[in-house]
């Protein structure tokens, strides 16, 4: 759907004949002509659309108006009688030279499509037209900058508001419904490619006490940083979320009999010291890691390792199940 144009009005009144344009913006009034003759020409030069009719064969300027050849800084005079490829930047001239590709001789089709000229979004209606000398295209172009500025910023806050729905606040790590996506989709590539897929559900011990002793702020801190321990050094099919207040999931690939290393390594990255509000503490972990089996989803999975956690906290050891 298009935006109406911009009025523009016309003093001149010609009476109906087979030929007659009704111009955008002249209240329904038929001029007549060619796009190249007076009368019509005038009108169109008032328009704020581009407009150019141009020869299909050569590509050569038949006519445009002014708002079509200011966008080049130039005048109707300078650029009729030139070749669109003499005119037109590099970028937009590919679009064309497609566009023209798809003409057939013996045919009459509309097209549409909105283009990027230079610092403007410009949406394009080019009619191509049968002729002897092998057709021509009339093209008028609106400028619909603020309409696609407007629809980028909308595409993009949603993009945002999606990416804020899926993503913790305080540690920026996939939340629970965002690691419910990536888990089902990490299960069904390691399925496929064969690969050893290891759950580790992370439980912090002792953060109460933190929390308790030092504070909010200083416990946020804490989990904003362990956060960023367990995402450095992960690959790009690896996952880590925080999925509640102190409770952490990671999800690797690895190769088959490296589980144990991998719950090793947690522990490590999580007990090392950390620095903050003038402050050295310790945290440690609670940490339960399992092997995706062929028959478990996501849910299940979770399940399996949030029980391995639990029966690890009970014991008080990292351990693999």
């Amino acid at each position: 759907m298009h935006d109406s144009p911009d009025s523009a009005e016309t003093t001149e009144r010609v009476p109906p004949r087979g030929d007659d344009w009704y111009v955008p913006g002249g209240r329904g009034q038929p001029v007549t002509g060619d796009p190249g003759s007076r009368g019509l020409g005038e009108v169109l030069d008032l328009l704020t659309e581009r407009i150019v009719r141009y020869r299909v064969a050569d590509l050569r300027i038949l006519y445009c108006n002014r708002a079509w050849a200011g966008a080049l800084h130039s005048t109707p005079d300078q650029l009729i009688g030139q070749t669109m490829r003499t005119v037109l930047p590099p970028n937009e001239l590919v679009g064309l030279e497609q566009q023209v590709a798809r003409f057939c001789p013996g045919t009459t089709f509309l097209t549409g499509n909105v283009q990027r000229s230079v610092d403007r979004w410009i949406e394009w209606t080019d009619l191509f037209l049968d002729a002897p000398d092998g057709g021509e295209v009339l093209a008028v172009g609106r400028d619909v900058t603020e309409r696609r500025e407007a629809e980028l910023q909308l595409a993009a806050s949603e993009e945002r508001y999606r990416g804020l729905a899926l993503r913790d606040e305080l540690t920026g790590l996939a939340n629970r419904r965002l690691l419910d996506e990536l888990l089902t989709n990490a299960l069904a590539r390691s399925r496929r490619q064969g690969d050893q897929l290891v759950v580790s559900y992370l439980d912090l011990d002792g953060f109460k006490e933190i929390n308790d002793v030092h504070g909010h702020s200083v416990g946020d801190a804490v989990l904003a940083e362990l956060g960023a321990r367990l995402a450095a050094g992960m690959r790009d099919a690896d996952v880590v979320a925080r999925v509640g207040g102190d409770e952490f999931v990671v999800v690797q690939e690895c190769p088959v009999g490296m589980s144990e290393r991998v719950a090793e390594r947690l522990a490590t990255v999580i007990g090392e010291p950390i620095e903050t509000h003038g402050l050295t503490l310790r945290c440690a972990a609670s940490t339960g890691s399992v092997v995706a089996e062929a028959h478990q989803d996501a849910a299940a999975l979770l399940t399996a390792a949030d029980e391995a956690m639990y029966a690890v906290k009970r014991g008080r050891r990292a351990g693999v199940r």
